[in-house]
């Protein structure tokens, strides 16, 4: 997220857990102006990023390198860029395990039947998704310790 998100969700603490901080996160990112808002998703990397460019999470969600990897990633430079240039922004998706192969049609549907406004919306609830995914992982993996969820 943006310094300015970051900043208001910090302002807003404490909070009881994680998904308290989330919610807050959804709601302070619907206050954003439309710019702001854009800047929030363009911190996003795009799917089909070179692996140096992702975040360690972002190279485990978006999966291992498939057999016709220069293809898929060439594929997605050029599905980006259609998005990117009717849109304005990033194309974001929660992908969950799904291979990138696997988004192209829903990619392609997105830029032939959205508006600009939804995909905004859409690409938002997306991250918000995406980090709520992230903390459920984490607080699993945390969980065999058996401590209580501190205040955030």
């Amino acid at each position: 997220p943006t310094a300015l998100l970051t900043q208001r969700i910090y302002d807003a603490c404490p909070y009881e857990s994680y998904d308290q901080l989330l919610d807050k996160a959804d709601e302070l990112i619907k206050e954003l102006s439309p710019l702001e808002q854009l800047e929030v998703v363009n911190a996003h990397p795009r799917i089909g990023e070179k692996a140096t460019k992702l975040s360690a999470l972002s190279k485990i969600e978006q999966g291992n390198a498939s057999a016709n990897e220069d293809a898929v990633l060439a594929k997605w430079a050029e599905l980006n860029k259609q998005y990117e240039d009717k849109y304005g922004f990033r194309f974001v998706i929660f992908v969950n395990g799904r291979s990138k192969e696997s988004l192209f049609p829903i990619v392609e549907d997105r830029i032939a039947n959205s508006t600009k406004a939804q995909e905004l919306v859409t690409g938002l609830s997306e991250m918000v998704d995406i980090a709520r995914d992230r903390a459920r992982k984490l607080q699993a993996a945390n969980s065999s310790e058996a401590a209580p969820s501190p205040k955030i």
